[in-house]
C-alpha cells in the first residue's frame, strides 16, 4: 500500500480525508497525521512516507514553507497541497515547489477518489520497482461519464475535459469546440448523441453534483456565495437558481434538509 501523513491543525478535516482514504478501493493507508510542520517532520523521521497531503494555513510554519523542507530531508516524498484559500500566489508557488496538486478545500469525495486515482498512476511511475500496489486492473476507475455510455474516444475526451475543469466559469462548448478544433454545432450534437445530454446539461449536472457532495459533507461549512465560485459559476443567485431547478430545493435548503426534518 502507499503510505499517506496528513498534515493539518483541523482534526475534523484529517479525520475526513483518513476515513475516505482507507475506505477507498485505493491502494492507499494514512500511516501518521500531524497538525503542524514540526509533528510532521518528527512523525517522517519514524514513518516513511510516499505522499504528503499539507494544509498551508497552520501555526508556527505555513504549508509552502514545510514543503521546502521536504523537498531537502525527503526528495522522493509527493506533496498534496488542500488548501481553503483560493489564492493565486499560492497556486503559483505550489507549481514552483513542484507540488502534485493544489485542492480546495472543502473536495467533493469524487475529486478525491480521482486524485487518489492519478496519484495511484504515478507513483507507480514513480516507484516501478514496488510490487506492493495494485495493479490497474485491480484498481477501480472513478466513474467519469453522466450518461453511463462508452461513446467514442474523442467525445469521451471531450468528456473528460470537461470533468476536470469544471469549477471554470468560462467553461463554454465555443471554447471547448475551439480546443478539440471542432464546429461547436457538430460537438453538440454529437456529444446529445453519445451521451444523451446537451453540452450545457452536461456541465451543468456535473456542477451540480459536485455541488451536491460538498453539502453532504457534515464537516463542511461553506457559504453558498463560496459553493457557487467553487463549482463554476459566477452568480450566487444564478447557481442557486439552477440548483433549485435541479433538485427542488435551494442549496441552503439542501443542506439543511437533515436538520429540519
Amino acid at each position: 500500500m502507499w503510505k499517506i501523513m496528513l498534515v493539518d491543525d483541523e482534526t475534523i478535516i484529517r479525520r475526513g480525508l483518513r476515513q475516505f482514504i482507507e475506505s477507498s478501493h485505493s491502494p492507499f493507508t494514512v500511516v501518521a497525521e500531524a497538525k503542524n510542520a514540526g509533528e510532521a517532520l518528527q512523525q517522517l523521521d519514524q514513518l516513511p512516507a510516499h505522499v504528503c497531503f499539507i494544509d498551508i494555513n497552520m501555526p508556527n510554519m505555513n504549508g509552502l514553507d514545510l514543503i521546502g523542507l521536504l523537498h531537502k530531508r525527503f526528495p522522493s516524498i509527493v506533496v498534496v497541497i488542500i488548501s481553503g484559500y483560493d489564492n493565486f500566489e499560492y497556486a503559483r508557488q505550489a507549481v514552483q515547489l513542484q507540488a502534485f496538486d493544489y485542492v480546495l478545500k472543502p473536495v467533493p469525495k469524487s475529486d478525491l477518489e480521482q486524485l487518489l486515482y492519478r496519484l495511484d498512476t504515478h507513483l507507480q511511475q514513480k516507484f516501478p520497482d514496488q510490487s506492493h500496489t495494485k495493479t490497474s486492473q485491480d484498481k477501480p476507475h472513478p466513474h467519469r461519464n453522466l450518461s453511463g455510455g462508452d461513446g467514442t474516444l474523442l467525445i469521451h475526451t471531450v468528456t473528460e475535459y470537461i470533468n476536470d475543469h469544471y469549477q471554470d466559469p468560462e467553461l463554454t462548448i465555443t471554447r471547448v469546440a475551439d480546443l478539440f478544433h471542432m464546429n461547436p454545432t457538430y460537438l453538440s450534437k454529437r456529444m446529445k448523441q453519445e451521451t444523451g445530454l446537451s453540452f450545457l446539461d452536461y456541465v451543468t449536472g456535473l456542477r451540480i453534483a459536485k455541488a451536491k457532495e460538498v453539502l453532504d459533507d457534515a464537516a463542511s461549512n461553506i457559504r453558498i456565495h463560496s459553493l457557487a465560485t467553487k463549482v463554476g459559476y459566477k452568480s450566487q443567485y444564478y447557481f442557486s437558481r439552477v440548483f433549485k431547478n435541479k433538485v427542488g430545493l435551494s442549496p441552503l435548503e439542501y443542506k439543511n434538509r437533515g436538520i429540519d426534518a
